[in-house]
């Protein structure tokens, strides 16, 4: 029997409708947020961050795989550096970090802010899996080869038995998702 990591009831946001859900361990629920309500009104990454605050207020270990932004004078003057990111911020062991960073041919001296979008995501995405059986993550932002080497990523950890929810725009939803792992929701604006 497959273990429920989370479960989460039927919910409803500003009219949005978003079904009831249960998440296993060794899968992936996919929410494609349309970009617009039924009145035009901008919703996607709204209603993103707000499910995502829903979810962790239920599950308060579900930790959200979010670009880390610098944000104190010190770090202003001496950026950190991806093995810094990764002790000091997500407090990861060096042994555990040193296989992260060769894992995904980084130079652990870089700068964290001189890496792309692309490679911040995939380091979030591998840094919480290693401390967590289970995360939230989205694919806004992400370019269409961007979205697959994270999809890449995220499959070889559902394949371990972690878990995950993902948020991504649902104008970018796959006619048939890549891995057999995903559980897809759509979300439907026309609701009234």
């Amino acid at each position: 029997m497959e273990d429920i990591i989370f479960h989460s009831k039927k919910i409803e946001i500003k009219g949005i409708q978003i079904p009831e859900f249960k998440l296993y361990s060794g899968s992936l629920i996919k929410i494609y947020i349309p970009n617009f309500n039924h009145e035009k009104l901008p919703l996607g990454f709204d209603l993103t961050i707000e499910l995502i605050k829903k979810f962790q207020n239920q599950k308060t270990d579900l930790p959200w795989a979010k670009r880390y932004l610098q944000n104190s004078i010190s770090e202003f003057f001496n950026p950190i550096t991806v093995n810094k990111y990764l002790i000091n911020k997500i407090k990861i062991d060096k042994e555990s970090a040193k296989r992260i960073i060769e894992e995904l041919s980084l130079n652990p001296n870089e700068k964290y802010n001189n890496l792309s979008y692309k490679k911040t995501k995939i380091l979030a995405i591998k840094a919480l899996f290693e401390k967590n059986d289970s995360i939230i993550l989205d694919y806004y932002g992400s370019s269409a080869k961007g979205i697959e080497s994270l999809e890449a990523i995220v499959n070889t950890e559902i394949i371990k038995g972690k878990s995950g929810i993902v948020f991504d725009n649902l104008q970018f939803a796959h006619e048939k998702e890549p891995f057999e792992n995903i559980k897809v929701i759509k979300i439907n604006s026309n609701q009234q």
